[in-house]
């Protein structure tokens, strides 16, 4: 991803309290393949060969589905007694795995994981751990949430395209719409691409780690950011300041390059797909601060199911991949956030500059966000139940289907029969 910073060696040797080590597998061993199941590949491919190539003797066979197929599967797999030697786990369905730790191995007491906390952001570490103490999973990311914008429609609309400049002029979410209109009325084009990312983004603000569960009750509650967001997407939906391009469709990929909107809220594993989709106009993007401030989007924990066939290989794998030096490499090569601070005082971590982003040290912005959360957003039980239920409300509601208020109400009998099932 960072084309300008690529051909740096990495040199890095860190010597942090706990840190994850290099076990290797003597060459005479019996060759063995362990299976990492995924919704995607993690972005894993360069050291996925690099770790063959030091551990000839453990092959990784990789096997991906669709984000919901794969965690309904390996819950099925899991409770009928089998399941893969490596699972990745996304925090959106973590509680609902962490809801049943006797089916994973426990990390602490079998390896002793437990030694490893201090390497890690502690709210990205917390993810992993059930209730009782069972340390479940291993934090793989963690998705920083900020704006990403185009910087030459902006200065095209006659708007500020300097990202201080930008995160100034959008600082709140009153400011934003503020923002968005002018650049309508300025260039007859939309904003943004589309309200329900705005949903997500903005109603993760809460800065009690609150956004649909209550963490000391585990009960679903309603809460005054997540109305928020809901008011600010029909706003940007009436005012007609959005695009309306369904997250993850075809057009919203063309619209990265061709200019169908202007500016997107991006956790940051999001950027390697718009410069995939942006090849043409490098550095036409940039990214500003998240309007409101800082948020975490996304991230995955990586478990050893409790019937997995090689738990020792599996843990040698997991305790090489996420250690600080590979996530150093992860995100030069990928834009992969790290879980590890110790990275984010590394020199090439700081350098790391992508001329895809109008050469926006993204390391620094990213890595910023994440430090200054302190209560990360508490997913329960039904988490994507919930989440679903909302986003629908949002497209209804952004569809022109129901007004706000309509769909605000269907939305409160669905979160009414989702709190009957805890």
């Amino acid at each position: 991803m960072f084309k300008s910073i690529r051909k740096v060696k990495i040199a890095a040797v860190f010597a942090v309290a706990g840190a994850l080590v290099l076990p290797t597998t003597p060459a005479t061993a019996a060759p063995v393949e362990i299976t990492l199941s995924c919704f995607n590949d993690l972005n894993l491919g360069n050291l996925l060969k690099e770790w063959e190539t030091v551990n000839p003797n453990i092959k990784i066979n990789l096997k991906t589905a669709d984000f919901n197929a794969h965690h309904d599967g390996l819950l099925t797999q899991l409770i009928a007694g089998s399941g893969p030697d490596i699972a990745c786990v996304e925090v959106g369905y973590t509680s609902r795995f962490k809801a049943y730790p006797q089916l994973f191995t426990d990390l602490g007491k079998k390896y002793k994981a437990n030694k490893l906390e201090k390497s890690f952001i502690n709210w990205r570490w917390e993810q992993g751990v059930a209730r009782d103490g069972t340390i479940i999973g291993i934090p793989t990311d963690v998705g920083g949430l900020a704006m990403c914008y185009r910087q030459d429609l902006l200065k095209k609309a006659g708007l500020p395209n300097e990202r201080g400049a930008v995160s100034a002029a959008t600082s709140t979410t009153a400011k934003l719409t503020a923002f968005a209109e002018k650049y309508v009325e300025a260039t007859g084009q939309p904003f943004l691409d589309n309200v329900s990312q705005l949903f997500e983004g903005v109603s993760r603000q809460g800065a009690d780690g609150i956004q649909f569960y209550d963490k000391k009750t585990d009960k679903i509650v309603e809460v005054p950011q997540v109305k928020k967001a809901y008011d600010l997407a029909a706003t940007f939906a009436t005012k007609k300041l959005s695009a309306e391009i369904a997250p993850w469709s075809s057009d919203w990929n063309q619209g990265m390059g061709n200019g169908a909107f202007a500016a997107m809220l991006c956790p940051s594993w999001l950027l390697a797909n718009i410069q995939n989709n942006a090849k043409d106009i490098p550095g036409a993007w940039d990214v500003a601060q998240m309007p409101g401030g800082g948020a975490n989007w996304g991230g995955s924990q990586l478990t050893i199911p409790k019937f997995a066939a090689n738990p020792k290989q599996a843990w040698t794998f997991i305790n090489w991949v996420l250690a600080p030096e590979q996530q150093l490499k992860l995100f030069l090569d990928k834009g992969v956030l790290p879980t590890t601070p110790a990275v984010y005082k590394d020199s090439k971590f700081l350098a790391a500059k992508d001329i895809a982003y109008n050469n926006a040290p993204i390391g620094k912005i990213f890595s910023d966000v994440v430090m200054s959360i302190k209560k990360p957003i508490y997913e329960g039980k039904y988490q994507v139940s919930v989440k679903d239920a909302y986003n629908a409300a949002v497209g209804r509601m952004a569809s022109g289907k129901q007004t706000p208020e309509a769909s605000w109400t269907q939305l409160m009998k669905e979160i009414k029969k989702i709190k009957s099932l805890s």
